[in-house]
């Protein structure tokens, strides 16, 4: 069993696709060879910040293309990224900027990053914004954009990434995990990967707002970064930037 960034990214880069398009921005598009290269990095340093599958890292950011990554990284790691929504208009090839909804989402309020926070006690926060830490207090925040003023549990978003280059994430899986209960074995038993792969597919995959996807429903075109991830899953390329 493998996991969604794996899907995403490195199985493209396998398959002798490194340097076809997989995000296609304004400035720096990047290929699936350079895409898994960042969230790898992105993803080596939230692994040294602590993070471990299964724990939730609430994802705030303002650029879409940063927002990906972020997403991309946590699901690296098997931990569940957590997205504030942000209101996008929409672009000509179906993807969304800032001012509109796109389809399948719905226009309105949007739960705030404090009331995720609240829900779903992340263990580290990815965002552009200053953190009111009386909310909730992450075991880290990574910022992109504000100034870190805690240098114990703030890091700057640049310097988490050159510090992730040097010991980047490969992607986790759960191929060694075992059924609760069960005996592990030197080499898991046929059986005990079924228990593992179904109950992995009733696990949440990731969250988005009041939204919570399971991984049995990925990929899902309910939400913008449902769209992204099976379009890089079916091996397309996405679009971001304003």
């Amino acid at each position: 069993m493998t996991n969604l960034s794996y899907d995403a990214l490195d199985v493209h880069v396998i398959r002798g696709r490194a340097g076809d398009d997989a995000l296609l921005r304004p400035t720096r598009p990047l290929d699936f060879a350079g895409l898994t290269e960042e969230v790898s990095a992105l993803a080596g340093a939230f692994r040294a910040l602590g993070v471990v599958p299964g724990v939730s890292v609430l994802v705030d950011l303002d650029d879409d293309g940063d927002e990906l990554l972020a997403f991309l990284a946590a699901l690296r790691l098997r931990a569940v990224p957590v997205l504030v929504e942000h209101t996008h208009a929409q672009t000509g090839d179906g993807e969304t900027r800032d001012g509109e909804t796109g389809e399948g989402e719905t226009s309105g309020h949007h739960v705030s990053g404090a009331t995720l926070a609240v829900r779903h006690r992340p263990h580290l926060v990815v965002t552009s914004r200053e953190w009111p830490g009386h909310v909730h207090q992450p075991a880290a925040v990574l910022y992109r954009g504000p100034e870190p003023k805690h240098p114990e549990t703030e890091i700057d978003w640049d310097l988490a990434y050159r510090a992730g280059r040097i010991d980047p994430a490969p992607a986790l899986t759960a191929d060694r995990e075992y059924a609760p209960g069960a005996t592990a074995p030197d080499e898991p038993t046929a059986a005990v990967l079924a228990d593992v792969h179904a109950a992995a597919a009733g696990a949440t995959a990731y969250v988005v707002g009041d939204r919570a996807v399971l991984v049995r429903e990925v990929p899902e075109v309910g939400t913008r970064v449902g769209r992204r991830l099976g379009a890089l899953v079916a091996g397309r390329s996405v679009q971001v930037g304003r």
